[in-house]
């Protein structure tokens, strides 16, 4: 499947009326929320500007990432592949993976078919390097390969396992360091919350306490949800704020470094029907994935606010 175009017959035709649905759509989720953040004018609510299948073997697709000059990456959920995608038609333009003799701790899965297996999440690029999270918080960093590549990489263990089930990962240039979202807290009395942990580039650890924290109660101001089980984390462009998707409840927020809540909405449910992955191109595009369940993966591109 090519591109689907939701407005008009071309890109400028889309982004002209993708602006008129963010207009539209402010707001959307909780009745008089303030939309202040920068996601409000991408207007999540609607059609995207255009919509790409995935291959097949990235049904499951978990996590997007896209490096300094633009080139977009995305992986599975049970092998760790690397795919390097083209962002505006979904096809794969190489792929690489993990050499398994590099040996690994617990990655929530065992080995198989002589590739590294696990409960892998999300990826995010720091310069030259590549890094992949487990639901478990554990790190696996590594360089880019070539085409059809087998890559050694070095394993970090965070000790986020005991704390929660992580699922979104996202690089903080201004602090140096990876950022990781909660999906679910371990400890029932701490599940009213969403929790955000940064790893320390520098010194190789984790920091003590969360980066954030954000009640249930104060994300259904703008979602309309009761929960957020978070699913992407992201830095909007310039690293203002940071954007969260919650794939369960199909809803997504907007948080400032300093932890206030400054938008969020329901997301298009018939276009992004299990979002997973979230990245933006250098220019502001804002691409999400969404697993294929029963069907084809998608990706959905929002034009960038002008």
């Amino acid at each position: 499947m090519g591109p689907r175009w939701f407005s008009g017959d071309s890109p400028a035709a889309a982004a002209a009326a993708l602006a008129l649905v963010a207009a539209a759509t402010l707001g959307c989720g909780a009745p008089g929320a303030a939309q202040e953040g920068a996601l409000a004018r991408y207007g999540l609510g609607g059609p995207p500007a255009w919509q790409v299948a995935l291959p097949a073997e990235l049904r499951e697709v978990s996590g997007l990432a896209v490096t300094a000059d633009g080139r977009l990456f995305a992986h599975g959920d049970e092998e760790a592949v690397i795919y390097q995608l083209d962002a505006r038609t979904g096809k794969v333009v190489k792929r690489f993976d993990l050499d398994p003799a590099t040996g690994t701790p617990d990655l929530g899965k065992k080995a198989r078919d002589g590739r590294v297996a696990g409960d892998f999440e999300d990826i995010a690029i720091v310069g030259d390097r590549f890094f992949l999270v487990t639901s478990n918080g554990v790190l696996l960093e590594f360089a880019e390969g070539a085409a059809g590549a087998r890559v050694p990489f070095t394993a970090h263990t965070t000790g986020l396992a005991d704390t929660c089930e992580v699922e979104g990962l996202a690089h903080d240039a201004t602090s140096g360091a990876l950022l990781m979202l909660c999906k679910e807290m371990r400890q029932k009395s701490a599940r009213d919350r969403v929790e955000i942990h940064a790893w320390s580039l520098a010194e190789r650890r984790l920091d003590p306490q969360p980066r954030l924290t954000v009640a249930y109660s104060e994300l259904s101001r703008v979602t309309g949800a009761r929960e957020f089980n978070g699913s992407a984390l992201g830095l909007t462009p310039g690293g203002r704020s940071l954007a969260l998707v919650a794939g369960p409840q199909r809803v997504y927020a907007e948080i400032t470094r300093e932890g206030r809540l400054v938008g969020g909405g329901a997301l298009d449910r018939a276009g992004l029907p299990q979002p997973e992955g979230m990245a933006f191109l250098p220019e502001g595009t804002l691409l999400v994935s969404s697993e294929g369940g029963r069907g084809e993966a998608t990706m959905n591109g929002y034009a960038a606010p002008r």
